[in-house]
């Protein structure tokens, strides 16, 4: 459908920083606004931004961000008009209880490390006059980034997390976990040996922990309905695979509506491992609903706030039952999809063998694209959870840990 349409956006930030460095505290606040105004018409988008609202009306030319032009209509119906808040407003005593407990537990151990507590205090304002359409969302998350380090015989060995939650007081039940994981990981970590290169090659990888999160993620890119490089609807995975955006799912990120204030829709996107829909906006949905904008200062892009996928139903211990040798990746320096691979690089990684597990270090998982419909074997039943940005937009994701054959490098 032909149409045009402005939305307004107003974007404040109110944030709380602690950090807690060996013994001393370092406490930030700081605060914005910012403001943009996106134009949908005559077959283009012009987006603008600036720090005054004012200055989008008197100097628009001077304020200019980008102009987008489109190869498709732009969806124009259904605007949300919403109020939606969510969390609990920042405690500074329990702030500084909650960083001072999680420090000293790990400093306990011998290691060093560093704990920051980021809360922000997210409030958005929208209209779009032409719809008579107001909406509005008031978010309140708290960030717990733990780093923690040790140097042993000249190298440096690191274990780090990030802990979520819309309530300050919920991260206090994820302290002890936490720590064991970290402290699980660094013992592991000075115990890895470099991979043998006579042994890369074809393995059955597990991935665990972030790396599973990170392997959908990727995943995630290729279903993006503006990407001319996409797997194509009714590609099938070859196992009962799942993958639903929900902004319903009790997680960080829930939403009533998107960046285009399209309301929220839970939208399945693989569904009995086969490919049906991709993540989609009003000016790619092509057919289909909208309702994966994100983006306010930038052309809005199809994805997602929660990634939610199916847990599967074996157990860790009957993988390990019924294939005696396998690799083991959970946490990860990074993962990027390139040259047609998803290329993982763990930060933790073991080979399983012989009722053994070995703790090894600089390898490369290599995940052929065009092979993804031949290299799942099964998804397990635990849950995996992971808290990032991807170009200043916060993501969630809940996977189940998954086997698969890969590539293995040094």
């Amino acid at each position: 459908m032909s149409c045009s349409f402005t939305i307004l956006s107003e974007y404040g930030e109110e944030t709380f920083e602690i950090a807690y460095r060996s013994g001393s505290f370092e406490v930030n606040k700081y605060s914005g606004k910012y403001f943009s105004k996106r134009v949908y018409v005559n077959g283009f988008v012009y987006v603008y931004s600036s720090v005054k609202q004012s200055d989008l009306d008197l100097y628009d030319k001077h304020y200019l961000k980008s102009i987008i032009k489109l190869d498709q209509n732009v969806y124009c119906e259904e605007f949300s008009s919403r109020d939606f808040r969510i969390g609990e407003k920042f405690d500074f005593d329990n702030g500084v209880e909650l960083i001072k407990t999680i420090s000293e537990r790990i400093r306990s151990s011998g290691l060093d490390c560093e704990t920051i507590l980021v809360s922000r205090n997210i409030s958005l304002k929208h209209s779009v006059e032409e719809y008579d359409v107001e909406s509005s969302e008031n978010r309140y998350i708290h960030e717990l980034y733990v780093y923690t380090y040790t140097i042993f015989m000249g190298r440096v060995v690191t274990s780090s997390r990030i802990i979520v939650s819309n309530k300050l007081r919920d991260l206090f039940n994820e302290i002890e976990p936490v720590v064991n994981n970290i402290l699980n990981n660094i013992k592991n970590n000075l115990r890895a040996k470099s991979f043998n290169p006579v042994n890369t090659g074809k393995w059955r990888v597990l991935l665990t922990g972030d790396s599973a999160c990170a392997f959908y993620h990727e995943i995630a890119h290729l279903l993006e309905a503006d990407e001319p490089v996409k797997l194509p609807i009714n590609y099938n995975f070859n196992i009962d695979l799942k993958i639903t955006e929900d902004p319903f799912y009790p997680g960080p990120l829930q939403r009533l509506f998107d960046d285009e204030l399209y309301p929220a829709w839970r939208r399945t996107i693989v569904d009995d491992g086969v490919v049906i829909d991709y993540f989609r906006t009003r000016t790619s949905c092509n057919g289909s609903k909208p309702g994966n904008a994100r983006g306010l200062f930038t052309k809005p892009k199809p994805f997602y706030h929660q990634l939610i996928v199916k847990p599967g139903d074996w157990s860790i211990d009957e993988v390990m039952k019924e294939f005696r040798k396998i690799l083991l990746v959970e946490d990860i320096f990074k993962a990027e999809l390139f040259n047609n691979y998803i290329n993982i690089y763990p930060e933790t990684a073991y080979v399983y063998e012989n009722d053994k597990w070995i703790p090894v270090r600089n390898i490369l998982v290599r995940i052929p694209v065009n092979q993804l419909n031949n290299l799942f074997i099964s998804l397990t039943r635990d849950i995996n959870i992971r808290y990032s940005f991807e170009k200043n937009n916060p993501l969630y994701e809940t996977t189940p840990s998954t086997l698969l054959e890969a590539q293995v490098l040094v």
